[in-house]
């Protein structure tokens, strides 16, 4: 699912990284809608999958994002290995994809990779 990227950074980052070192929360389908759908704040999604060397970069680039807006912006990920029903449901085929929802509505919508700056101007775009 995850495009193949710098094989050096892909081996650094499987073998190092695991999705328990992160600090955002991995939403499944049974939290779905309390935390994305009906939250008051917007919220950005990344969409990952557990061999994806880029998403565990955004992830983490998303980590500091979620500590600079705390309160105002919410910060999740969904494992598409893991809940491929979710990802279906919005139309996402590949990752990394990155969406942001407000009152329940897509607003942003971006396949590939995002560096911290363009994640930073997505959220202050919708905040």
């Amino acid at each position: 699912m995850c495009s193949e990227s710098d094989a050096l950074i892909k081996t650094y980052v499987s073998s190092t990284l695991h999705s328990d070192d992160l600090l955002i929360h991995e939403v499944t389908k049974s939290d779905w809608d309390s935390l994305v759908m009906e939250s008051k704040a917007p919220v950005m999604v990344l969409f990952t999958a557990y061999l994806c060397p880029t998403c565990f970069i955004m992830s983490f680039n998303m980590d500091t994002l979620d500590l600079k807006f705390a309160g105002r912006f919410k910060f999740y990920s969904v494992d598409l290995d893991d809940e491929p029903e979710i990802g279906a449901r919005w139309g996402v085929l590949t990752c990394p994809t990155t969406v942001v929802f407000k009152l329940g509505k897509v607003m942003d919508k971006r396949t590939g990779f995002l560096n911290e700056a363009t994640q930073m101007d997505i959220v202050e775009k919708y905040i």
